[in-house]
This record gives structure tokens, sequence and C-alpha cells, in this order.
């Protein structure tokens, strides 16, 4: 019975291991300390310094990248705030040896920046995580 028990506990323990060690899954815990308003110094000190820099210009490449079930008509809206507002997007790539280009891959973080270096928005997880807007982006109705 022991060894049943014993065999249990290991088979969890390498669970748990595995979970951890996930890495879409660190850079989700990792970016879940990021909040919209804070500055570059704090985007640098969580997530290093990004793999490519960009200008604001169009996001039509965040339009999946809302939450399930987002009306469309919101989306158009917190889109053309975000395109107006946007001043520069950083991009990382999810392993540090990646390159980065202006449309993040799959696994990658990217946030938007205001002309003061401040997040407005940011995708923690690409292809996993939804896009996380300043309040007032969306309409209260679309927030969960």
């Amino acid at each position: 019975m022991w060894r049943v028990t014993l065999g249990i506990l290991l088979l969890g323990a390498g669970l748990l291991a595995w979970a951890l060690s996930n890495p879409e899954r660190r850079r989700a815990r990792l970016v879940n300390r990021l909040e919209v308003g804070d500055d570059a110094a704090r985007i640098t000190a969580l997530l290093g310094r990004p793999g490519a820099t960009c200008r604001g210009g169009p996001l039509d490449h965040l339009r999946d990248r809302f939450p399930t079930g987002t009306p469309p008509a919101a989306m158009e809206q917190a889109l053309a705030r975000m395109e107006k507002e946007t001043a520069e997007r950083w991009v990382f790539p999810l392993r540090s040896e990646g390159r980065a280009g202006c449309v993040p891959g799959r696994g990658a973080t990217e946030v938007g920046l205001d002309r003061r270096r401040r997040v407005l928005w940011y995708v923690p997880v690409t292809g996993r995580v939804p896009v996380v807007v300043a309040e007032g982006y969306l309409p209260a109705a679309t927030v969960t």
C-alpha cells in the first residue's frame, strides 16, 4: 500500500513540476504583475528588454485577442481608441533567444504604450490569454 501512495505522490510532484515549468504559464504569472498605467521601467524590470519595439499604427492583429464573447461593436470601439492612443508597442518573444517581429508569434507578450510610455493595454500570452485593456476601453457590460 505504501508503494501505491509513494507512486501517486511522485506522479503528482512530477505533474506539478511540469505545470510550473511550462514557459507560457511562467510568462502569464510574470505578466500578471503588470498593470495598466505602469511605466516603461516597470515593464523592463518584469520582462527585460523587448525583442521588438514597434510604432503604434494599425492593431488589426489584435482582433482575435479579445475575450470570447466580446461584441464586435465593442471590440471595434476599443481597437479604434487603442490605435489612436498607442504610440509604441513592445513585443517580447516567449523565449529570450527568439526573434520578435511587430506581429507577435504564439506565446509572445505584447504591450501597448502611450506617449508618456505608460501601459495602455497588453496581451500576456499571445494565443492563450486575451488582451487586457485600460478601464473604459470596453463598455462595462462586456467586462467580466
